[in-house]
């Protein structure tokens, strides 16, 4: 359970260059009809990142980060997610292939995102891996 952080979700805004004030003012959230300050669409990937890692995955899986490329993740929003709530995430992997002989692995995971046991969103990510094959 990770709890949504006003702060870091100020510190994410900044990284980003997101200069939306209803990101980080609950002033300016309310005047725009939130009850709090909302997160930006990405920011699930930093809680993601707080309940299970693709680094602890790829530790788990037993595939060395050298060589590893985070390729592409979209996602899916159900619903709003604001300052102060409370965040379950989920995940798995759901898929695992290779291509051009087996110089590159894809790792596909699949991550829900709840509140309260309600969904309110879903993503899912791409994890390359460049494999050292021999002879090369």
């Amino acid at each position: 359970m990770a709890v949504i952080d006003g702060w870091r979700v100020k510190l994410f805004c900044q990284a980003i260059g997101e200069d939306d004030p209803v990101y980080r003012d609950p002033n300016a959230a309310r005047a725009a009809g939130h009850p709090a300050c909302p997160v930006p669409p990405t920011f699930l990937k930093a809680v993601e990142g707080d309940h299970f890692s693709s680094a602890q995955l790829m530790s788990l899986l037993r595939v060395p980060l050298r060589g590893v490329l985070h390729a592409e993740q979209s996602f899916d929003h159900l619903a709003p997610v604001y300052v102060g709530d409370q965040i379950e995430v989920s995940r798995k992997v759901a898929d695992i292939f290779d291509k051009k002989n087996g110089a590159f692995t894809f790792i596909v995971v699949d991550t829900h995102y709840f509140r309260a046991g309600q969904a309110v969103a879903n993503s899912r990510q791409t994890i390359l891996v460049r494999n050292a094959l021999e002879g090369t």
